[in-house]
């Protein structure tokens, strides 16, 4: 799946710039960076960032492609899974929330680092976990650093594209998300029939740990950073990346620290602002489809798997049903970004999570064809996946400038309080022994009050505060 939380965070990190009227500020290294072909340089910084998104996708969700193994070897009952699921997720957002604002004192690069390290020694220690609080402690710490790498990575695709490139290299470093929940169902096909689930975490440890030194030795260190420490060897490495791109700065531009104060308090009154009329009504409406959305979504990711093995299908085509899911969402992230150019993004998020719903619903009757099984778990992936990509897009052009940053975070936020609910949810429901198609009816009901909510989601120009 995409991660989805940094899509719409990359406009305000983008627009994150020292102040206007210095003569080699942000604004201009961005004016140069719109006015000449994307180098080679920034092309590493771009695709150096999917691959860790990628690897991002691999580790998040190959818990739930070893799930069926470690119930049936643990006697696990469905609500016991929920609760682990959830762990990742709980860790996702606090890794958010605790580490990614670090990376303003420690630098982007650095903390992409550090936390590479950790998820690669937590998915290693996982292999060797043996008890279900031993699973959750290090699930928790496997989510914590994914959610410390997400804010580094926007930003440092967002910083080092030009305007006209930004929105597709940002989509790019998303699409390697559900790619690497892509490889990790085909993996886990192949390796937990012959080798157990352990074998999973201990290739994806090893794979996130060889990353480190390409990292290292292959990512430069976000010019935004280096500029604002105001320290004379930090900016003398920002002039020398910066002629690496062919860009040209000075060395004395203003130290913004001296506004940190006033920053804060404008951070402390757009919190208000969001709270109070004209935008109260728009922004609860975004923060319950982000909600909703990701309750649905993260139950069908986390779940999926499992719930076609209970149903006496065979652990290899369960696998790869959500590895298909993930491959859907691949095509719904591309399409409704294609689309959009060409017709309203409400009408299109309306369609798209009706769609989402009804191929949700086929896919619980469990259609004896494999095809048909395998086709619905695709399209279910492509327009539930596609819709809320769509409500990223959406969340960026909502807010102003002054208030888009925290109006952004506010709505990742509630999505993660449904992405952490919605495994928990499904354990607790799974446990009612209920036939398989309902469980899938019912993750119709939050997508279809999505598709009217969405509506809601209008800028105050554009509602009646204004008539």
């Amino acid at each position: 799946m995409t991660n989805p939380d940094s899509a719409a965070s990359a406009a305000s990190a983008a627009s994150a710039l020292l102040p206007h009227n210095q003569p080699h500020s942000k604004t201009e290294l961005q004016a140069q960076l719109d006015a000449q072909p994307i180098s080679p340089l920034q092309w590493r910084v771009i695709i150096l960032c999917w691959l860790v998104n990628m690897l991002d996708g691999f580790d998040l969700l190959a818990i739930s492609f070893a799930a069926p193994a470690i119930a049936k070897a643990w006697q696990l009952a469905p609500q016991t899974l929920g609760v682990v699921f959830s762990s990742g997720l709980l860790g996702m957002m606090a890794g958010s929330l605790i580490f990614g604002p670090a990376a303003d004192h420690i630098g982007r690069r650095r903390m992409i680092i550090f936390a590479c390290l950790v998820l690669a020694i937590s998915m290693l220690a996982t292999a060797y976990a043996n008890s279900v609080a031993q699973l959750m402690l290090l699930r928790g710490i496997t989510g914590m650093a994914i959610g410390a790498l997400l804010p580094s990575l926007n930003t440092l695709v967002a910083e080092y594209t030009p305007d006209r490139r930004k929105n597709l290299a940002i989509s790019f470093m998303h699409v390697g998300y559900p790619i690497g929940g892509i490889a990790g169902g085909w993996l886990a096909s192949q390796l937990i029939p012959t080798h157990g689930w352990p074998a999973l975490f201990w290739l994806g440890g090893l794979f996130t740990l060889a990353i480190v030194p390409i990292i290292f030795f292959g990512l430069p260190e976000s010019l935004h950073y280096l500029l604002q420490k105001n320290q004379p060897a930090a900016k003398a490495k920002a002039v020398k990346i910066a002629r690496r791109m062919g860009l040209t700065i000075q060395s004395d531009i203003l130290n913004i620290a001296a506004k940190k104060t006033n920053l804060d308090q404008a951070s402390r009154q757009t919190l208000r602002t969001l709270l109070h009329r004209p935008w109260l009504a728009p922004s609860l409406a975004l923060w319950t489809c982000f909600f909703l959305s990701n309750l649905t979504l993260y139950f069908l990711l986390n779940w999926t798997p499992s719930i076609l093995t209970t149903a006496d299908l065979p652990a290899s085509q369960a696998m790869r049903a959500g590895m298909l899911l993930n491959f859907g969402g691949v095509i719904g992230m591309l399409s409704i970004g294609y689309l959009s150019a060409r017709w309203s993004l409400y009408h299109l998020m309306s369609g798209y999570f009706i769609l989402g719903g009804l191929f949700i619903i086929a896919l619980g009757q469990l259609p004896t064809s494999e095809y048909l099984l395998l086709s619905f778990t695709l399209l279910s992936g492509l327009f539930s996946l596609g819709g809320l990509i769509g409500l990223y897009s959406l969340t960026a052009r909502l807010y102003p400038t002054t208030t888009r940053a925290t109006g952004v975070g506010l709505a990742i936020g509630a999505g993660r309080f449904g992405a952490i609910l919605g495994p928990y949810a499904g354990g607790l429901l799974i446990s009612l022994g209920w036939p398989m198609s309902n469980y899938f009816a019912l993750l119709t009901l939050p997508l279809i009050a999505v598709a009217g909510v969405l509506w809601w989601v209008k800028q105050p120009t554009m509602s009646r505060h204004n008539n």
